[in-house]
């Protein structure tokens, strides 16, 4: 692609705004990583809604005091503006705002964190798991609450194959089928990372939630589910739904099950280690018809087979 379309190309993205305003987005730019949050240089970028998506609009940086400044911006409710920092390539989005004739001053505070790839702060404040076993499959579903309980940003490093850094790898059961995660953003920054599902979406302090269900082929009858804990965990809840309650067990205590069909394990409330393996032994599941059809049609056409092959030994010695 030559300069010149490249340029039309980036032209035709940006917002289609009046060349001056009377509008003012201003504010200043903080540090929440140091002892009291403190001014410190970043970029900031102003975006502006066009086609139901934010395209970047204007940049500055802010200054030694933290402060930032953005003049002559269109007002109107036709006109939705984000603003956000970067500082040390990882994002940090800022409030959506509409300046109004009424209200066309707006000042903001963007907090920003120092960037760490090690050691990993990261923890399970929660996993809740629901198998459900199926005729050949078991459905799995883990909601994950993720804390970073430090004061920066948890960028992560390589794992010991190399590649781009990863902040969270997922050490699901092998020989899954697919991943589905409920949230979209999630789903398209992840990969898989040897035999886990990775990502290295940036963590800065505070809580997320990551839900995502997989499906394990149920071959057997008899079945085993286990799989180590990938953070520290302060608290397991496992759920499983079948009605076979009395073939299910767990090295997490049990629990009265809330429902019929229903058996629940919970873990003891102590801090489980990062590697902490989770099993469960799911006792006779519901197997796949075709499980049952296969043998029969080996043993049908092995049948076959030797009857035939006695019809032409008795015809051969039938011969003269």
């Amino acid at each position: 692609m030559g300069m010149l379309s490249l340029l039309l190309l980036i032209a035709a993205a940006l917002p289609d705004l009046p060349a001056g305003g009377s509008g003012t987005i201003r504010g200043v730019v903080l540090n929440r990583s140091a002892a009291t949050p403190a001014p410190c240089q970043a970029e900031v970028e102003l975006s502006t809604q066009t086609g139901g998506r934010y395209v970047p609009f204007r940049r500055c940086r802010s200054d030694a005091r933290g402060h930032f400044r953005f003049d002559n911006l269109p007002v109107g409710s036709r006109y939705h503006y984000r603003i956000g920092a970067n500082r040390d390539e990882v994002e940090y989005p800022g409030p959506r705002i509409v300046l109004t004739e009424a209200q066309s001053d707006v000042a903001v505070e963007l907090d920003v964190c120092d960037a760490v790839a090690r050691p990993n702060p990261l923890v399970l404040r929660n996993l809740e798991i629901v198998i459900v076993p199926e005729p050949g499959a078991l459905r799995v579903t883990e909601s994950l609450l993720i804390e970073n309980p430090s004061s920066t940003c948890y960028v992560g490093e390589p794992l010991s194959g190399g590649g781009d850094p990863v902040t969270l790898a997922l050490a699901i059961p092998a020989g899954f089928e697919r991943i589905t995660f409920r949230e979209e953003f999630y789903g398209r920054h992840s990969a898989m990372a040897g035999h886990r599902v990775a990502t290295g979406i940036p963590w800065p302090p505070g809580r997320r939630e990551v839900q995502y269900a997989y499906v394990l082929p149920n071959d057997r009858v008899c079945r085993r589910w286990e799989r180590p804990l990938d953070l520290p965990c302060y608290r397991v809840r496992l759920s499983v739904r079948t009605s076979q309650t009395g073939d299910v067990c767990s090295n997490l205590a049990r629990l009265p099950a809330d429902h019929d069909g229903e058996v629940l394990f919970e873990s003891d409330g102590a801090l489980l280690p990062a590697g902490h393996m989770l099993r469960v032994e799911l006792g006779h599941l519901p197997a796949n018809r075709m499980d049952y059809a296969k043998p029969a049609a080996v043993m049908g056409l092995a049948g076959l087979i030797a009857a035939t092959g006695c019809v032409l030994v008795w015809r051969r010695r039938k011969r003269p």
